[in-house]
């Protein structure tokens, strides 16, 4: 019993790798049948050699069939197998319409028989004309049923009597007059109602519902359903594992899915992370979605997010190294460009910053411009309708000239009234070589504001408005209101000051006996602190010297002014050999001296 239940088995999976064979093999067909096309209106001159030369140019080509009749002449028509059904569909594009040896060939894509056969029959089907006054309208009735003629059962099921006997009817039909033989074809018609094909319910999948299905990514182009299978049986056994292809290229997509036996399995499958490999491809697991779900994900997408700061301007008017607007700029200019690049970056950082769409700012402007030169510049190169709000210079109000007018910065900025007409300036403007000069261009670029800053300068135009009585929104209860809450605020701020710390201020105290000590929780005084304090009354000394000397009385400066004696500038003495007098004085009293000297009794 044992030897025939393995008997059995060794049959059945026998016909099992046959029955996938046969099947794979009618796959292949099909696929290659997809990549076939056939050409039209071939001139008999062509040849195989001709044609693959012709096609060969848009991809590989399996098989060149020119068709001929039973006694070997030329129909004018041929196939062609390429390998892959894109290059197929390039040869079309390509050829269709293109003259081959004096003629114009058309391409197309080749059908299967049975297709071919049901369009001819849809295209010989002939219509019967009427006259439009013999049709009575009132006659003619909208059936709701439609009854479908299930041809295929009923050769199925026919003897060949029958069908000899039905031929002979059909010919006497053919000889009768064409008004009787309608009414009896269509009174056949309704009489065999063919029973509706039944049709396979559609069956909604429970993979994604269930939580066993995988989606990976990253899946390596030549990994195959079976490599998946293995690396994911690591994991747990595995229901089925699908490399997803493209329809088109018929090659992998680079994604496939993975449905595993149990649950548990797969969350150990996500939880894997950098660890699980194939062919050297780190795989990138999800869990698997729903169809409606991921549509929602990419309708999501496609809804664009308001961009509040407007931060896409940041990159109008950025002039790259290499590009041809780069080209003859100086690298004092290229580096002042890099310079505010990084500026704008480090500002941006902050959430409260944001780029305006109507004010400009211009850099490299020359020191002797002012606010009406920076205008006229402006309007002169913006649009006819462009309206002007602000043109500002920035000065340096420290260093100011003998006019009360300030130095200047060397940028300023130009607010217009519209997004368009800004960016219709800076880009006429911006990089301009004809403008300042060839070495010093015009930086342009869309300003940097600061949101809090600029909301409270709208809240002091509107306090100002609401307390002007000149202005249209003047309110004189907002006048009273505000005048109490500044009362308040003065009032809480001098109580604050004076409860400082809950100290008792004494009085007693003089003024040199320094700082007193008051009661609570006070850290001690850091070293740091302590130098500061000694460098500051050091200053503080300087500054009360200087003081003191410019207080003084002219009287006083003249006391302490001294006049010193000025120095007698006599003549200048002969320059005189004073070793030479020394020596011939020497020498005299020498001489002076007697030879012979006499005892001191003689």
């Amino acid at each position: 019993m044992g030897k025939l239940n393995k008997k059995g088995l060794e049959q059945k999976l026998a016909f099992k790798k046959q029955q996938k064979l046969k099947y794979k093999n009618l796959k292949n067909v099909l696929r290659g049948n997809r990549a076939k096309l056939i050409v039209k209106n071939l001139p008999f001159k062509a040849t195989e050699e001709n044609l693959q030369s012709l096609f060969r140019q848009y991809g590989e080509i399996e098989s060149v069939n020119i068709l001929k009749k039973p006694d070997g002449k030329l129909i004018g028509c041929a196939f062609i197998q390429f390998k892959l059904v894109q290059k197929a569909a390039k040869a079309q594009h390509y050829l269709n319409g293109h003259m081959f040896i004096d003629r114009k060939i058309e391409v197309d894509f080749a059908k299967s028989k049975k297709k071919y056969e049901k369009e001819k029959k849809i295209n010989n089907v002939h219509v019967k004309p009427e006259d439009a006054q013999s049709v009575d309208l009132s006659v003619v009735k909208i059936e709701d049923d439609v009854t479908i003629k299930d041809e295929v059962k009923a050769e199925n099921e026919c003897d060949p009597e029958n069908v000899q006997a039905s031929d002979s009817e059909s010919e006497n039909k053919i000889s009768s007059d064409s008004d009787s033989s309608s009414d009896m074809e269509t009174s056949e018609e309704t009489d065999i109602k063919a029973e509706e094909i039944p049709r396979k319910p559609h069956v909604v999948s429970n993979d994604v519902a269930e939580g066993k299905t995988v989606f990976i990514k990253n899946v390596p182009f030549s990994a195959t359903k079976e490599d998946l299978r293995q690396c994911m049986i690591q994991f747990g056994p595995v229901y089925y594992a699908l490399v997803c292809i493209d329809r088109l290229t018929e090659h992998s997509k680079g994604t496939a899915f993975v449905k595993f036996v149990n649950k548990e399995d797969a969350d150990k499958c996500l939880c894997a992370g950098t660890e699980l490999t194939l062919q050297g491809n780190i795989l990138d697991c999800h869990p698997a979605l729903h169809k409606q779900d991921l549509e929602q994900r990419e309708k999501e997408k496609k809804v664009k997010q308001k961009d509040s700061r407007n931060l896409y301007l940041v990159k109008e008017g950025v002039i790259l190294a290499g590009t041809k607007a780069s080209e003859g700029v100086s690298a004092s200019d290229m580096a002042k460009r890099l310079q505010l690049e990084q500026y704008k970056t480090q500002m941006l950082r902050n959430l409260n910053m944001y780029i305006s769409k109507t004010r400009l700012i211009i850099h490299n402007l020359p020191p002797s411009w002012n606010d009406l030169k920076l205008k006229a510049l402006f309007r002169k190169h913006s649009e006819v309708n462009a309206v002007i709000k602000e043109a500002r210079t920035m000065r340096d109000m420290r260093n100011v000239d003998s006019k009360g007018v300030g130095k200047s910065k060397e940028y300023g900025f130009v607010t217009f009234t519209t997004h368009e007409d800004a960016l219709h300036a800076l880009r006429t403007l911006n990089n301009n070589p004809t403008i300042f000069s060839i070495n010093k261009r015009p930086i342009v670029a869309f300003s940097i504001e600061n949101r809090t800053a600029l909301k409270a300068k709208e809240k002091r135009l509107q306090r100002s408005k609401m307390r002007n009585p000149i202005c249209k929104d003047y309110s004189a209860e907002f006048v009273k209101e505000d005048d109490i809450k500044k009362n308040k605020q003065t009032t809480e701020f001098t109580k604050k000051l004076l409860n400082k710390g809950n100290s008792v201020i004494d009085t007693t105290s003089s003024e040199f006996s320094g700082v007193a000590a008051l009661p609570g929780v006070k850290k001690m005084r850091s070293k740091y602190n302590l130098k500061t304090q000694a460098k500051l009354h050091f200053e503080n000394l300087k500054q009360a010297k200087k003081k003191r000397k410019s207080i003084k009385t002219l009287t006083e400066k003249k006391k302490d002014f001294r006049k010193q004696p000025r120095q007698k500038i006599g003549k200048k003495k002969e320059e005189t050999d004073s070793f030479s007098v020394l020596v011939n004085k020497y020498k005299q009293n020498l001489k002076s001296v007697p030879l012979k000297t006499s005892k001191w009794y003689e």
